[in-house]
């Protein structure tokens, strides 16, 4: 390869021999030939270089690492390496539909100041045969706010401006184990502005061995970064929250926390009383449009009374449906079944 490519994609292995062939020919087999592929053998133990090798591709670059970094180290040896316009990542274990980077490179050149851009995914796994397609906000607001809660985008279907990265020293942060993407994200953001594809890009593979499975195993843990991360997020927002609010805020994250709700601990008027404070926050910015906003918070406050409604006291119920945020949350629920 002499021409310098367009698109370095970056793509870690560690023990990774089941997947990873399905995975790299997934990015070799793109309609949008002009990249690089660099793969980082992570000190792997398994089969993985030698499945590395056979592959005969002028594109494939194949860096091994002389001992095992971890994933977040691997990533910034990784930024460092890319010569491309554009940084793509992938992880061993998933698959890139195969439009992929054509669509995002598309949209990346026709829209001047978006410097990210990542799609829906489509998770599975082995052990089930149901499918779930991701809904991550769309526009650049919608993924700020949606930001202040969890990650805004599918990881290794991101694709961003090499450039914004060097210049502003931007790289995973290795105090922000098990979401160091999502810190990352909210760092890029600061210097231009994010998309997701509607369309699903990839296929997400749900493993015991995943990233996410591995956060949740030091729970403790994972809720103090995730916490630390939404700090920074709400920050920049000229937000602060403390204590109990912060513990609510966490819960928010994930569909599966808010399913763990304890009305004993948040009542039903202190959360609905927190929504209305952190609307109020967020419109006095002028920077939103109250009905994103209704939207953002609401689609949260919609699942905790579904997820919830059998714990819920009948009175608490009512209380809590007659609200703007649930009006908002069911509307958004309804539109998203629409699309399905």
């Amino acid at each position: 390869m002499t021409k310098t490519p367009t698109i370095s994609v970056i793509l870690p292995v560690y023990n990774a021999e089941r997947y990873l062939y399905d995975s790299i020919n997934s990015i070799l087999n793109q309609t949008y030939a002009d990249f690089e592929l660099i793969v980082i053998n992570d000190g792997s133990t398994d089969a993985s270089k030698e499945i590395i090798n056979k592959i005969d591709d002028s594109r494939l670059v194949y860096i091994e690492n002389e001992k095992n970094l971890g994933l977040i180290e691997t990533l910034n040896k990784g930024l460092y390496l890319a010569k491309g316009k554009y940084i793509a990542r992938m992880d061993a274990d998933d698959i890139s539909m195969p439009n992929r980077f054509e669509v995002q490179v598309n949209f990346l050149e026709r829209n001047n100041g978006y410097i990210i851009c990542s799609a829906n995914r489509i998770a599975f796994s082995e052990e089930c045969d149901k499918k779930h397609i991701s809904k991550l906000p769309i526009d650049d607001l919608a993924i700020r706010l949606h930001s202040i809660f969890s990650t805004p985008f599918t990881h290794p279907c991101t694709m961003f401006l090499k450039d914004v990265i060097i210049k502003n020293e931007l790289h995973y942060d290795s105090e922000y184990k098990y979401a160091e993407d999502y810190e990352f994200w909210i760092n890029v953001l600061k210097y231009g502005k994010g998309y997701n594809i509607i369309q699903p890009l990839l296929y997400y593979r749900n493993t015991p061995n995943s990233q996410t499975f591995l956060g949740t195993s030091s729970k403790l843990l994972r809720k103090n970064t995730i916490s630390k991360i939404q700090q920074k997020a709400l920050a920049i927002n000229g937000i602060e929250l403390k204590g109990k609010e912060l513990d609510l805020q966490y819960i928010l994250s994930l569909s599966e926390h808010i399913r763990g709700l304890d009305f004993n601990e948040f009542s039903v008027k202190y959360i609905k009383n927190y929504f209305q404070i952190l609307f109020n926050k967020l419109a006095r910015l002028e920077k939103y449009p109250g009905s994103l906003i209704y939207k953002s918070l609401g689609e949260r406050y919609f699942k905790i009374l579904v997820f919830n409604i059998k714990k819920m006291r009948i009175l608490d119920a009512i209380y809590f449906i007659f609200s703007p945020f649930f009006i908002y949350g069911f509307i958004s629920y309804l539109k998203k079944k629409a699309d399905e």
